[in-house]
């Protein structure tokens, strides 16, 4: 009895679990650290088969144990995990054969096995980590791992993003295609009034416990599952890399909220391992596209490199051909001229001239575009009649018409008799596609220049008949230094920039060009433009332009609710003008002063239609037209440019009726006489024009052509002298050089416009110098000064030189 006694002291000693099986499986013996480890008192346990108190382990692993030790008399053990609807643990269990049936001694090993298993799984999160490619695979994969973890499906795990651009956070898991997000479910701004609980966790960095399970993206989604698989506590916890946030993780557990310490140890490793291999992949992620961008970048200096070589062949081939013309010409001319017949001194320095143009023609396109790509070009946007373009196109290509024998067809849209553009450099878009056209036209073909007004915008084309041109080439055609090359027409001449200049000019004024070609049938090339109301003209067809223009985007609306518009527009009176217009048109309107308050306006007041200035503060109207176009809320809202003629143009602030760079063509030069009607009296005296430029040969080549037409030609080569000579002889005309020694041309208009006898007198200013806008700016400031002191205005200006032609007749 005192060993038996001693034998269950020992039993009932022992850390682990210990009862006894007779040979019939019948629990004998039940020790009291198996009733604290199961729960289960000895009352209650002898007697009853173990099979009975452990029903589901006689068809598993450890039920076999016992039968083998019964049966064959041997030491067993095993560790397995027993799970019923009282357990569900992991023991270690040892069976030890005895004479009157089985010793079980176990062991819970639970809290083991758990370590064991989150440290598997840790390691099967860092492989998924490490492996992934791409930060959005990184985030399906850890989810996925993290779910076996917590043993919930995956759908219950979800991952963010942060995005510090947006500084928002973004859903990446769980992938489901069969549920479709709300978007702000997908996107959520991390802010500090966020109403989401992962945007709450990402904004204040600390982990949220929540047990309001529709406050994750995916609780109200899935509530009939969540509450079969008793889900009862949200975990929002961020994942932060040196205290900068990569992301957030939300995890549904089964734990009450009171009871989640261990999971939130398990999930504070996990998010330190995803949070690093967020961070890691970013910068995986950012040196790629860097790399990606270098070699973009190593492509383009190749490419440059490359079209460098070529325009420098080409540039010094074309270069070399007409100063070869003029300097052996010249040169024939210089030693030869007596002994030479007239008609070949004439038919010499014809090819002069034409070499001369040829190589001014390059120089030109050269610089007009490195001044386009430096984004130093600048539009002077006025109204001008279309009948203009068309004669500027047959006055300039004349020669390029006659020779090649062919008919001109303009059809411009009747509606459409003023465009508001860039004076010149419509003319120089019109006037390359032209020539292009005749160059690559057949003898005696036709060539059509048309326009049609398509919504808000005027879309020109020309067309020609000639040899087309091949689809292979049509994909480089606006690029600098590319020709068409194809066909007995080939076009030696010029460096392939005309085109390129047209497209870049086109941009300019905000529209696109493009081409359509059939080889062996002919080219059409085509650009649009957005078309541009000129708001101050008083004739009523602009007003009714608008009118039409805003009557077109009235879309139904819900009854007694007027459409809005909105007017951007820094003139008060402006837009005062336009504000009366728009309100007979059946609008609300809103008016925004300048281009930053007309995008943030747009985007936050949704206008049915936009009408833009182009002359604005702080952005100018090509940007703010820009910035609306590709803003997704705005980009569809018509826009309906309105150009309000500028009273301080820079030609107009300096006194003058025309502008023009050196050298000076005849051509021009008439025209911009006839402006002021300078005509020749029934008496002998002829109209005097005053030239002050100190470039001697601009000065002698001016003489040469104004005597030529008629007038008396006056010459200074400082403009104090140009001052004291207007001031005593009183030309009918002043032409002025703008960069001189001594006294500026800026200070000689100024001086101008002091004297009384002088400041009546039309200037024109003629100049080899680039008007920047600073350098505007600066003139229109002193100037503006002036023109408030003598109440000089361009209306003024042009009444004045109306009443020098009245005084001429009476």
């Amino acid at each position: 009895m005192a060993d038996q006694f001693s034998y269950e002291s020992i039993l009932e000693s022992i850390s682990g679990g210990f009862f006894a099986l007779d040979k019939q499986y019948r629990i004998t013996y039940w020790n009291k650290a198996a009733e604290v480890g199961t729960g289960l008192p000895a009352e209650e346990i002898l007697g009853k088969h173990v099979f009975e108190v452990f029903p589901n382990a006689e068809g598993a692993v450890l039920g076999e144990k016992y039968k083998l030790a019964m049966e064959t008399r041997t030491f067993q053990s095993c560790e397995t995990a027993y799970k019923d609807e009282r357990f569900d643990a992991w023991y270690e269990v040892r069976i030890y054969p005895a004479e009157t049936g089985l010793s079980v001694f176990f062991q819970d090993i639970t809290e083991k096995k758990t370590d064991q298993r989150q440290k598997e799984m840790l390691v099967e999160i860092s492989k998924a980590i490490n492996a992934s490619k791409h930060l959005d695979e990184l985030c399906i994969r850890a989810a996925e791992k993290i779910a076996l973890l917590f043993e919930i499906p995956s759908k219950f795990v979800c991952i963010y993003l942060f995005d510090p651009r947006g500084n928002e956070i973004r859903l990446v898991a769980p992938a489901l295609l069969e549920v479709e997000f709300p978007q702000e479910a997908v996107h959520q701004p991390v802010t500090s009034d966020a109403s989401r609980l992962a945007a709450k966790a990402a904004w204040s960095k600390t982990v949220i416990l929540s047990d309001a399970l529709d406050e994750s993206t995916i609780g109200p989604l899935f509530r009939e599952e969540i509450a079969r698989l008793k889900l009862k506590t949200l975990i929002a916890m961020p994942l932060l890399v040196q205290d900068e946030v990569q992301g957030v993780i939300e995890v549904l557990t089964i734990k009450e909220k009171n009871f989640v310490k261990g999971e939130l140890e398990v999930l504070s490793v996990v998010a330190n391992d995803l949070a690093g291999g967020m961070s890691r992949k970013r910068l995986v992620d950012e040196l790629r596209t860097k790399n990606i961008e270098l070699e973009a970048q190593t492509q383009k200096t190749i490419e440059a490199s490359e079209t460098l070589k070529k325009f420098l062949a080409t540039f010094s081939h074309e270069l070399r051909s007409p100063l070869n013309s003029i300097i052996g010409f010249s040169e024939l001319l210089t030693r030869q001229f007596n002994e030479l017949p007239r008609e070949t001194v004439e038919e010499f320095m014809k090819n002069i001239n034409t070499s001369g143009r040829h190589l001014q023609q390059i120089i030109n396109d050269i610089l007009d575009l490195s001044k386009i790509e430096a984004g130093k070009m600048e539009l002077h946007i006025a109204s001008y009649p279309v009948g203009y373009f068309r004669e500027s196109i047959e006055r300039v290509l004349a020669s390029a018409i006659a020779e090649k024998k062919v008919r001109m067809e303009f059809s411009f849209d009747p509606d459409i008799d003023e465009l508001v553009v860039d004076q010149t450099r419509f003319k120089q878009i019109l006037i390359n596609l032209v020539s292009n056209a005749i160059k690559f036209s057949n003898s005696g073909g036709i060539i059509a220049v048309r326009s049609e007004r398509i919504g808000n915008d005027l879309q020109f084309s020309v067309e020609d008949h000639g040899i087309g041109i091949k689809r292979e080439d049509q994909a480089g055609l606006f690029k600098p230094f590319k020709q068409v090359r194809s066909g007995r027409e080939m076009n030696h001449e010029g460096i392939g920039l005309g085109l390129a200049i047209t497209k870049k000019l086109v941009e300019l004024h905000g529209g696109s060009v493009w081409v359509e070609s059939e080889w062996g049938k002919g080219t059409t090339m085509f650009f649009r433009i957005p078309m541009i109301v000129d708001a101050t003209s008083e004739r009523t067809v602009q007003a009714g332009m608008l009118l039409e223009a805003l009557e077109r985007e009235n879309k139904p609306r819900a009854e007694g609710e007027k459409p809005l518009a909105l007017i951007v527009e820094d003139a008060p009176q402006a837009s005062e003008l336009l504000r009366l217009y728009i309100e007979s048109a059946g609008y609300r309107v809103e008016v925004a002063q300048n281009g930053a308050d007309a995008v943030d306006m747009a985007k936050r007041l949704h206008p049915s239609v936009i009408t833009l200035d182009l002359m604005l503060p702080v952005k100018d109207g090509w940007q703010v037209l820009k910035e609306l176009k590709r803003h997704p809320l705005c980009k569809h809202i018509p826009v309906i440019i309105v150009s309000i003629a500028d009273e301080k143009n820079l030609g107009f602030s300096l006194g003058a009726v025309d502008y023009f760079v050196k050298p000076v063509n005849k051509e021009d030069l008439i025209q911009a006489l006839d402006k002021v009607y300078l005509v020749r009296r029934s008496d002998t005296r002829k109209p005097t024009v005053l030239v002050i430029d100190d470039d001697r040969a601009a000065t002698d080549l001016i003489q040469v052509i104004l005597e030529n037409e008629g007038y008396r030609v006056l010459k200074a080569y400082q403009g104090t002298d140009g001052v004291e000579l207007a001031a005593r002889e009183r030309p009918d005309l002043i032409i002025l050089d703008l960069i001189m020694p001594e006294t500026s041309g800026f200070n000689v208009a100024y001086q101008l416009k002091q004297i009384p006898a002088t400041r009546a007198i039309p200037i024109i200013i003629l100049t080899s110098m680039d008007i920047d806008t600073e350098t505007q700016e600066q003139l229109g400031a002193y100037v503006s000064g002036l023109m408030s002191k003598s109440t000089f205005t361009k209306k003024d200006l042009l009444r004045e030189i109306g009443n020098i032609e009245s005084a001429r007749f009476h």
